[in-house]
């Protein structure tokens, strides 16, 4: 009982760390939040169903059938918009897709399942559970085909959207893990049909599974949305030399001169502000262990620009942004360097 409502919790704080920074979401993100919500909504049906209901609802039964056949669709459509940029329509017909594509395979499961006695479907009174189990099976597997394929084309894509490291694992584990968590509970159904004990023990290891999921929607949340608050914490806890003061006329980079969006690399950077940033250029440049890519988000650190802004200049996901600057500290602190201007060694 314990672990079912920790599961329920867990995923309720995965769906709120996605939703509470939902405004600007890149359209992949979007299909994030909609997955963690159907893991967040199934969770409270089958807490419901297990501790709070003497007897089976058809509702719950056929919203369960539902949400779980919408959340097989819905890795698929975020890995295939990973790094596209669509319009509001675009994300909108997705969405339909994916509900008529699950309402319509739930709907095979209940003509399958009813008879004059039984309108229930993945419930013992179902005289046809075997051939809804089958087909479910082939569902999946085949969902998690076409999931591997779209997980593959981002792997060779070669863009400015960030797919790598940590990120990259997480989403991708918690996808594959799921199509087998979910796919390997059906098989076990079939082996362990006629064992009452059996079935218990199985949904007993289901709770294990979601508590799985759980948490690895939550690590997904968090490198999604929440790198920046991580910094933070962390700046706050270091104690550091105190920071080179920047002139206050210079807060704010982009203010102080409009490069016609020329600036996309650091050597455009260097390019661009040569005289009027002469020393911050000269410090970054003398940090060989950076890529040019850090080099640039470590000069822009120290003005506080907004993320949001930097993103909309860049032409990439604030995911993307907040990743970066996330690194260039790690990368800093890493080699025992301050992690803010004018990023002094600490040997």
């Amino acid at each position: 009982m314990f672990l079912s409502h920790l599961v329920f919790v867990l995923s309720a704080i995965g769906f709120i760390l996605f939703i509470i920074r939902s405004k600007n979401q890149e359209p992949f993100e979007k299909f994030l939040t909609f997955f963690s919500f159907l893991f967040f909504s199934s969770s409270g049906v089958w807490l419901y169903l297990d501790y709070y209901s003497d007897l089976p609802s058809v509702i719950l039964d056929y919203y369960g059938v539902v949400n779980e056949n919408l959340a097989l669709l819905t890795p698929i459509f975020c890995a295939s918009l990973f790094g596209k940029a669509i319009s509001t329509s675009g994300i909108l017909k997705r969405f339909g897709v994916i509900f008529l594509i699950g309402l319509s395979f739930a709907f095979i499961h209940y003509l399958i399942a009813r008879d004059g006695s039984n309108s229930m479907i993945f419930y013992n009174t179902n005289k046809n559970i075997l051939i809804n189990i089958w087909i479910q099976i082939v569902y999946n597997l085949t969902l998690f085909g076409v999931f591997l394929y779209f997980l593959n084309k981002i792997e060779i894509t070669k863009g400015n959207e960030l797919f790598d490291g940590v990120y990259k694992q997480v989403f991708s584990v918690l996808f594959i893990v799921y199509y087998i968590l979910d796919t390997l509970f059906f098989v076990g159904l079939i082996l362990i049909f006629n064992n009452v004990a059996g079935i218990k023990a199985l949904y007993h290891l289901t709770h294990v599974f979601n508590l799985i999921m759980t948490l690895l929607i939550i690590t997904l949340a968090i490198y999604t949305n929440w790198l920046f608050l991580i910094t933070k914490v962390k700046s706050k806890w270091q104690k550091e030399e105190p920071k080179e003061v920047l002139n206050e006329k210079n807060h704010n980079i982009w203010c102080l001169k409009d490069d016609d969006g020329k600036v996309k690399s650091w050597n455009d950077f260097k390019t661009c502000y040569v005289e009027e940033y002469k020393d911050l250029i000269l410090v970054v440049e003398q940090l060989d262990f950076l890529t040019k890519t850090e080099k640039l988000y470590a000069a822009l650190q120290p003005f506080n620009l907004s993320h949001k802004d930097l993103a909309a200049k860049f032409n990439v996901s604030l995911r993307t942004i907040e990743t970066n600057f996330y690194r260039l500290r790690v990368k800093l602190r890493k080699q025992n360097y301050i992690e803010d201007y004018p990023y002094k060694s600490k040997e």
